[in-house]
C-alpha cells in the first residue's frame, strides 16, 4: 500500500476534487479532514501547496476564499495511482 501518508492525503484530495463538478473551497476540504481526525491543517495545507506546484490542482481565489479544482494532469495521475494500487480481484464490472 501507500508508505507515505502525505501521498496518501495527495490522493485523497485529488480523489475528493474528481468527484464533485464544482471547485471545492479550502474551508470545505479543511473540514473534511479535520473533523475526520485525518490529518492537520498544516500538514493538509503542505499537501494542498504541493499539488498546486506539480499543476495537478489549480486555485483560484474569490472574495478571500480559495476554491481548488483538478487539473487534465491531475487526473491523469489519479487514474495510474488507482490502476497500480487496485487489486485485479477487486475490480467490479458492471453490465447496463
Amino acid at each position: 500500500m501507500l508508505s507515505e501518508p502525505m501521498t496518501l492525503y495527495k490522493l485523497m484530495i485529488l480523489y475528493m476534487l474528481k468527484q464533485v463538478n464544482f471547485p471545492l473551497t479550502n474551508a470545505q476540504l479543511s473540514n473534511f479532514f479535520l473533523d475526520h481526525e485525518y490529518t492537520t491543517y498544516f500538514t493538509l495545507q503542505q499537501a494542498l501547496n504541493e499539488l498546486l506546484e506539480a499543476g495537478l490542482v489549480k486555485k483560484e481565489t474569490l472574495h478571500n476564499s480559495s476554491r481548488y479544482e483538478i487539473t487534465q494532469e491531475g487526473e491523469d495521475t489519479l487514474s495510474f495511482s488507482a490502476k497500480r494500487f487496485q487489486r485485479p480481484s477487486s475490480r467490479i464490472s458492471i453490465s447496463t
